[in-house]
């Protein structure tokens, strides 16, 4: 039995969906799930070294072009030492120079080409670079021998400069042969054939010889190819598709959507042809009949499984004291401004208070927040902490606050409760009301989507007594934290991994 996941994705910000694919490899492996995950675009090391960081082994990762040259997944095993060697013996080359990643070699004053070698593993490369006068000439991508070659020719734009503009791709197979040629969206197959992405997703399936005891998870639903030519072949396998956000919106509940979610209405649509919908709470599940129901779309199979899990709970006794932190893309949507301006009210009465912000996401957003914090003087307790994993740090705060006014799960709440923190946020769908319950692990405060600025100078002003609250009794606080903690054990994976057993192999 295996288990494809449709997809990951090539060149996009990190989110929250990357995360619950990590979670969920982990939850595969220990059930023995043979999982891979799919790169419906041609992937760059940095997309391979983002979900590699998330969890998902290299040897898991696999795409439709990959499998046509007759490899199975990606594995950097070329050795680093030796094509240099061979480079210098071909180019002549009278000067090696190592620097970070990547090995230079020049000829006569001029670099001939750099080696890119693999993040954390300078032993072995992936990459080769061939220059010619200093310009870029081709380009060389390997797994398990030379994949493709990107050939360029140097251009020139409107303002006069020179670049490197990319003309072909030429994809080899494993002996070296020629697989197809890519010229921009099209693929041109030996047989002179000329076909598209769909086409290609196409064949792949075709590749992969599923049966009834497979399975497709499909992750993402809006504008993908894949999407099309999954429901419309009668592929054998089952297909699961799972909802990681808001199918239905009512007025001023995003600011993105109203009513049936424009992420979901093609899986919605077509229904029928899907044999299971996984979302990860009950309450969900409940709305999503209804609004199936109310659109009189077919109801197949629908699995509560979480999308997230963890191995264990991280107990800490060495917290900073008045100690805030919270995770997410920075984007409007996640109100940090809310956060930022109940910490600032609440530091007013605790001055010992200070929060630690995770994440990276829009620059613009992140600028209004900044000039918010420059205005009230509150960059000495409020920081901006850049994108890191997170596994070790929850421990350090006693307190973890989220102002989304809307969380379909919350993977940084679970991860939070399951480090023992105490919790804040507004009392929405439906990640919140799963992980904080009011006053026994911290609080939920009540929210009105029907807002005007004046009910939010009021919010902030509560949020901000929550805060100030959780901080004044630390015997409290400590209840709090143990109350996190049980809340959290209904989450480990050994738990979850049982309900992700019985859909995929029954």
């Amino acid at each position: 039995m295996s288990v494809y996941v449709f997809n990951i994705l090539v060149d996009y910000m990190p989110n929250g969906i990357d995360n619950a694919q990590g979670y969920r490899e982990k939850i595969f492996n220990q059930i023995g799930i043979d999982g891979y995950y799919v790169f419906t675009n041609f992937p760059k090391m940095r997309n391979i070294s983002l979900y590699n960081n998330v969890g998902i082994p290299v040897n898991k990762m696999v795409n439709p072009i990959l499998k046509m040259t007759g490899r199975d997944y990606f594995d950097f095993d070329a050795a680093t030492d030796a094509m240099v060697l061979e480079l210098e013996q071909n180019l002549n080359v009278d000067k090696v120079i190592y620097v970070e990643n990547a090995v230079q070699l020049w000829k006569n004053g001029c670099i001939v080409a750099e080696i890119h070698t693999v993040p954390n593993d300078s032993n072995h490369f992936y990459e080769v670079y061939y220059f010619k006068n200093n310009c870029l000439i081709k380009a060389d991508f390997y797994s398990h021998g030379r994949v493709y070659s990107d050939f360029f020719i140097t251009a020139s734009r409107d303002n006069g400069s020179l670049y490197a503009k990319k003309v072909k791709r030429v994809f080899y197979m494993k002996n070296g042969e020629v697989c197809l040629e890519q010229i921009e969206n099209n693929y041109i197959m030996n047989n002179g054939k000329i076909i598209d992405c769909y086409e290609i997703i196409d064949l792949y399936l075709d590749l992969l010889n599923l049966n009834e005891n497979d399975s497709i998870i499909m992750d993402r639903a809006y504008n993908l190819e894949f999407n099309d030519i999954i429901l419309g072949k009668k592929l054998p396998c089952k297909k699961i598709c799972v909802i990681h956000s808001g199918h239905y919106f009512e007025p001023n509940q995003s600011m993105y959507a109203l009513y049936l979610s424009y992420e979901y209405y093609y899986w919605f649509k077509y229904s029928k042809y899907i044999d299971s919908f996984v979302v990860s709470t009950e309450n969900q599940k409940k709305d999503l009949i209804r609004v199936l129901n109310k659109y009189d779309y077919a109801i197949p199979n629908i699995e509560v499984i979480p999308v997230g899990a963890v191995d264990n709970l991280c107990v800490s006794n060495d917290r900073k004291q008045n100690s805030i932190l919270t995770a997410s893309r920075i984007v409007r949507g996640k109100r940090i401004d809310l956060i930022i301006r109940s910490v600032i009210e609440a530091h007013k009465k605790n001055s010992n208070i200070s929060l630690d912000i995770y994440g990276k996401g829009d620059v613009s957003v992140q600028n209004e927040l900044v000039e918010i914090i420059q205005k009230n003087d509150a960059s000495e307790y409020i920081h901006f902490m850049g994108f890191q994993r997170l596994d070790d740090v929850y421990k350090n705060y006693q307190l973890y606050i989220s102002t989304s006014i809307f969380e379909t799960f919350g993977l940084t709440l679970l991860e939070a409760a399951s480090s023992g923190c105490a919790l804040i946020g507004l009392d929405v769908p439906y990640g919140n009301t799963t992980f904080i319950e009011n006053e026994k692990n911290g609080y939920l405060v009540k929210y009105n989507f029907d807002r005007d600025i004046n009910y939010e100078n009021e919010l902030v002003k509560v949020i901000a007594d929550r805060i100030v609250d959780a901080f004044s009794d630390y015997r409290r606080l400590n209840e709090f934290s143990e109350h996190s903690y049980k809340i959290a054990n209904e989450f480990l994976v050994t738990k979850i991994s049982e309900k992700w057993k019985c859909i995929l192999k029954k």
